[in-house]
């Protein structure tokens, strides 16, 4: 795992950067902030990262995600008190989303949660949980309370171009502007966003990945050239909701939208 970092001092910005993160890139930058403590919280990012990455991670052995996902189908296991509350968390989404946004990849009914003992149990050997269009959001939530702990009120962080969350203005201007490019079409931009306290989720197929979002209801993944961005106050919103959304018809999405406050939602056909 690569990790890079550097203070401009003209500027009073630093850039910090994990290059193999959650299963891409973590870019994140300070304004305004002295170099020293620039470091400091820098150094308190990295951290956090790498231990919800080291908790959430389903292909690492030693993640606890992992144990659930071995052992779960065969006893309840228990769990600690934050994947509870991410696993809980996902159900609530799960619901608000119409089962669309389902971190089984099959049917969440079939995963039981146990409050009283906080044990996870699966009535199906076949599930998996997954917390790929989850955990990106999460990481954001969870960086922006370390900045607004240390009184940050300027930064951008940006998971792969895909999640992103923005805190106060760009230094020279009003907003951050965020560009959304067509997967289909290199460099083609398709739609703009602008951000200022508030996140972004974009999720769409891609030549080279396509077919990596299954529809829960059907079984099936979807091959659909569509990218859907989610603009919203919470970066966890706008992740589930952008995958979501790449699988439900407009019927459907307008239903889940009526569910939650977002800033904008863009759909592109291509």
């Amino acid at each position: 795992m690569g990790s890079y970092s550097n203070y401009y001092d003209s500027s009073r910005l630093l850039h910090g950067s994990l290059m193999n993160i959650m299963g891409t890139r973590l870019d994140v930058l300070l304004i305004g902030v002295k170099k020293a403590e620039s470091v400091q919280i820098w150094s308190a990012v990295e951290k956090e990262v790498e231990r919800l990455d080291k908790m959430l991670n389903k292909y690492d052995p030693e993640s606890e995600l992992f144990a659930v996902n071995a052992y779960a189908a065969q006893q309840p296991v228990p769990v600690k008190d934050e994947l509870w509350a991410i696993l809980e968390d996902c159900w609530r989404y799960w619901q608000l989303t119409m089962g669309y946004f389902d971190i089984s990849l099959k049917d969440l009914k079939c995963v039981n949660l146990q409050r009283e003992k906080q044990t996870v149990f699966f009535q199906n050997d076949a599930v998996q949980l997954d917390l790929g269009g989850y955990a990106k959001g999460y990481a954001l939530e969870k960086i922006r309370k370390i900045l607004l702990a240390k009184k940050v009120s300027q930064a951008f962080l940006n998971f792969g171009n895909s999640s992103v969350l923005a805190m106060g203005s760009h230094p020279h201007g009003e907003n951050w502007k965020v560009g959304i490019l067509d997967p289909y079409v290199p460099e083609k931009v398709i739609g703009t966003v602008e951000l200022n306290d508030n996140a972004m989720s974009t999720s769409g197929n891609m030549p080279q990945h396509s077919a990596h979002i299954i529809n829960p209801h059907t079984g099936e993944y979807s091959n659909a050239r569509r990218v859907v961005t989610i603009v919203a106050k919470n970066a966890v919103d706008a992740e589930a909701l952008s995958t979501s959304l790449m699988i439900a018809d407009e019927d459907v999405t307008r239903k889940i939208l009526s569910n939650f406050q977002i800033d904008r939602n863009l759909i592109f056909n291509l």
